[in-house]
């Protein structure tokens, strides 16, 4: 299932005339575009992590039974699935050469929307969660154009973003928690129910999956956000249109963050100021764990999926051993692993070329 391959990347000076014109791109994983696709020579790093995945999964089951245990593991398969809703829309960023530490805050956005519409203005909830999801995507479009027409760093207007944004839902909820209070059942079984044996956030999660594994790895657009990330400037030489499609990968994020934030209130079923606090984190540290490169040009759904399991899996083991306290420090032990892993990755690719 390997891409084909696109005419991106280094450039070289013609002569008379001064043109530039796109050479062949250099063969090394550098160049990202082999990772567009599911070259098992190219997801070395996925099917290592894959194998940290089921390693971490034997050790806790070992330590405790209950991992094992069908309520459990339906939790895990929950919470797994939200990861990867959010997660997939920062790994489309980070393939892109970008990065979005506003996610988490765009979660609590949506959640916060729906739960203050339909508590406090008493909107319906269908018209509320529409209303969420708008939301979502309008920050999205909004950090796309602000990043790609004005070329501010994804960092930085994003930073800015996640204060922002943490800070209006506060004044929202003026601080305190909006509860459904026993309403809307049909709205909370797409966070609570099951169907089909698996949890409903599964399929929404599977349907996200798919629509994006084509788009990454099948598509036009997805091997222009290999190119960006290999190389901008020899992109944008090559005619692939930079701005533009920076300004799809974070609206992209934005929609499927929004997506998320409705999930988990319909779960929950509440809203808080700080729900998805450091999701933002955890969804760099999925993506990056699954094989995204932070330098860019990198990745695939595959192991973004694998990533999204090792930080569930974990948070999962740590409560089950009984050191739920200990949860930021596995996290945060889980982040710095995952950049480290990333380094060493890119030094190895970097010597075989």
């Amino acid at each position: 299932m390997t891409s084909p391959p696109v005419t991106t990347a280094e450039t070289a000076t013609a002569t008379g005339g001064g043109q530039q014109r796109p050479v062949a791109p250099s063969s090394g994983p550098a160049t990202g575009l082999r990772a567009a696709g599911f070259n098992l020579g190219a997801m070395k790093k996925e099917l290592t992590m894959l194998g940290v995945l089921i390693a971490l999964a034997v050790i806790t089951a070992a330590l405790n039974p209950l991992f094992l245990g069908a309520d459990n593991l339906r939790n895990n398969v929950r919470h797994i699935s939200l990861i990867s809703l959010f997660a997939l829309g920062e790994a489309v960023v980070i393939i892109a050469g970008g990065i979005d530490l506003s996610i988490g805050s765009v979660i609590c956005i949506a959640a916060v929307t729906t739960s203050y519409l339909t508590m406090y203005l008493d909107v319906g909830i269908g018209t509320a969660v529409v209303a969420g999801v708008l939301a979502s995507l309008a920050i999205g479009v909004t950090q796309g154009l602000v990043i790609a027409r004005l070329g501010v760093q994804p960092f930085v207007v994003t930073l800015g973003s996640m204060l922002l944004l943490r800070g209006v839902a506060e004044v929202l909820t003026g601080g305190t928690d909006i509860g459904f209070q026993g309403k809307f059942p049909g709205f909370r079984f797409l966070g609570e129910g099951t169907a089909l044996g698996m949890p409903v956030p599964f399929w929404f999660a599977l349907v996200a999956i798919a629509i994006t594994a084509f788009l990454m790895h099948r598509t036009l657009f997805g091997r222009y956000c290999y190119a960006i990330g290999s190389n901008t400037e020899a992109a944008r030489l090559s005619g692939v249109p930079v701005r533009a499609v920076r300004l799809v990968t974070f609206v992209a994020s934005g929609l499927l963050s929004g997506f998320a934030g409705i999930l988990y209130v319909a779960y929950l079923p509440t809203a808080t100021p700080s729900l998805g606090s450091a999701y933002e984190l955890h969804a760099v540290a999925a993506a990056v764990l699954g094989g995204c490169s932070l330098q860019g040009g990198r990745g695939s759904v595959f192991g973004v999926l694998i990533g999204a399991g090792i930080m569930q899996v974990t948070f999962n083991a740590v409560n089950l051993v009984g050191r739920s306290l200990w949860q930021n420090v596995v996290a945060g032990g889980v982040i710095l692993a995952a950049v480290i892993v990333d380094r060493t990755f890119e030094k190895n690719a970097k010597r075989r070329t």
